[in-house]
């Protein structure tokens, strides 16, 4: 996982995991080196990269991303050729 990603999970700032595919049960994991982070899902959506939720939820996706535009070029970083995405609302 990248550093600057999970450190934002694990200060809070980070609320919606992105993925291409769907995900099993209600809890998602996510490790950084030695380090792993433990998070309820409370929420799933499916969404496209052309619809309007990323517009919505970018600051929840990418806390980092300077805008939404910065977002969207951010996941196509990670998941190249990819359009439909699973959003899952952890806390």
């Amino acid at each position: 996982m990248y550093k600057d990603i999970f450190e934002c999970i694990k200060d809070g700032s980070k609320t919606i995991e992105v993925r291409n595919r769907l995900l099993k049960g209600d809890e998602a994991v996510f490790l950084c080196g030695k380090q792993v982070i433990r998070k309820h899902i409370t929420e799933t959506k499916q969404f496209d990269l052309d619809d309007n939720f990323l517009s919505q939820n970018w600051k929840k996706i990418v806390p980092t991303a300077e805008n939404g535009e910065a977002a969207r070029r951010r996941l196509l970083e990670i998941f190249p050729n990819e359009t439909k995405f699973y959003a899952y609302f952890i806390e």
